[in-house]
């Protein structure tokens, strides 16, 4: 065979390759891009990083009881009916006020994640935490604090979280950044649709 040949197409292969990252990568930027901006779901939000550890916090008003919110959280098996991100969720192991759960999320255009997670309800406080216990690419602990409105009609959502990236990540972080807030969007949605409004 020709050098000549082999070395056109050689080049071929590599631009054709090359194409692909790049329109990969554009389109993972662009569907970022989308959850960049203000989200009426999010009232207040911070995000703050150190290395490959970032510290998140979100808060959301929800029309709808605290109980009722609390209780949302907490049946995080169902949440594939009403959140998006979330494929698949199922009950690994539960004893009183913990249960460990699997969960097939995928954020953007990502790769789907599979994770088992163990989450904790603490009715009293009207918190519920969860921490990845098994994970591909991040480590996850978070918590949700629930308080209620004056007139119970309404709760404020408090999320707060580290999240520890496991893998040498070549995404951007906004990319990463624009992953955990749809997935968090999505997942007040899904309380939103699970709750009864109060009238």
């Amino acid at each position: 065979m020709n050098k000549k040949v082999v070395i056109g197409a050689v080049v071929a292969v590599v631009v054709v390759v090359g194409g692909i990252l790049v329109s990969k990568a554009m389109r993972l930027q662009s569907e970022a891009a989308k959850w960049s901006g203000p989200v009426k779901e999010i009232v207040e939000e911070e995000l703050t990083r150190e290395g490959k550890e970032t510290h998140a916090r979100y808060v959301s008003m929800i029309d709808g009881p605290s109980d009722a919110v609390l209780q949302a959280i907490w049946s995080v098996e169902e949440s594939p009916k009403t959140v998006e991100n979330i494929k698949m969720a199922k009950v690994l192991e539960s004893k009183g006020d913990t249960k460990v759960v699997e969960l097939n999320l995928q954020a953007l255009t990502l790769p789907l994640q599979n994770l088992t997670t163990q989450w904790t309800i603490d009715r009293e406080k009207k918190q519920v935490t969860f921490k990845t216990l098994k994970s591909q690419a991040q480590d996850i602990e978070a918590l949700y604090v629930v308080e209620s409105s004056p007139d119970g009609k309404r709760t404020r959502l408090t999320y707060t979280a580290v999240i520890r990236e496991k893998i040498a990540v070549s995404l951007p972080q906004s990319v990463i950044d624009s992953a955990n807030r749809e997935t968090y969007v999505n997942t007040v949605r899904g309380i939103q649709k699970t709750v009864k409004p109060q009238g």
